[in-house]
């Protein structure tokens, strides 16, 4: 990541979280001891974000220095990676791939990580609904119905753009209907007067949420937690 041509030309090398200066990378990282033959090793270390959500987090690595998710994934068949002076990564995990954003397995990857992030969003925003469903104050209901919202919006930004902005499968056509569906429910929420408008609402959007997920994968096949 410190060697993608923008970085460079930018200066923008650093070594993360690391706690000491390393001059084999000019940067600061950390040391760490191992055994004959191998002894001391100069490391920079990053901490990722967690993979599930990395459909909305753009821009990419440490130093924002990739714009969207197909082009983080092509980063990986790149010299930066796979030749680099530095690239440590590329000795400890082979990766044969293209560095290309629209090579059609790069396009794939990113898709399986843009339902992952959309399968993220949904959970979240049907447990917050549910959440809203069971206050008895209005304006906590609206508050809860306005993050649900929020979830929501992700999901479809998610699901529109990249790999998926043109695909013509009918599951994703289908999850971004039921997810719109469920968008217009969660607005109106936020702007109904009584407790059971706001409720019936959201009910009816957390119907559209679950049908919004279950056109992306088998429910059975997720995790318990992600069957709410």
């Amino acid at each position: 990541m410190n060697e993608i041509p923008l970085a460079l030309a930018l200066g923008l090398r650093d070594g993360g979280f690391g706690q000491i200066f390393l001059p084999l990378f000019n940067s600061f990282g950390n040391t760490h001891v191992f055994g004959p033959p191998i002894g001391t090793v100069q490391a920079e270390e990053f901490n990722s974000p967690p993979v599930v959500e990395s459909g909305d987090t753009a821009p990419f690595f440490h130093n924002h220095t990739v714009a969207d998710l197909e082009s983080a994934v092509a980063f990986y068949g790149t010299p930066a990676f796979q030749t680099g002076l530095f690239s440590i990564g590329r000795r400890l995990v082979l990766v044969s791939i293209s560095d290309k954003a629209n090579d059609p397995e790069v396009q794939a990857i990113a898709a399986f990580l843009r339902i992952l992030n959309a399968l993220e969003n949904i959970r979240s925003s049907i447990s917050v609904a549910d959440r809203g469903i069971t206050m008895t104050n209005e304006e906590n209901a609206r508050e809860l119905s306005a993050l649900a919202f929020a979830e929501t919006v992700d999901a479809i930004e998610v699901l529109s753009k990249g790999a998926l902005e043109r695909n013509p499968e009918s599951t994703v056509l289908a999850a971004r209907a039921h997810l719109f569906a469920a968008r217009n429910l969660l607005a109106a929420a936020r702007h109904l007067p009584t407790h059971v408008a706001i409720a019936n609402a959201l009910y009816a959007a957390t119907r559209s949420l679950r049908l919004a997920r279950s056109t992306l994968v088998k429910p059975a096949t997720l995790p318990p937690t992600y069957r709410n």
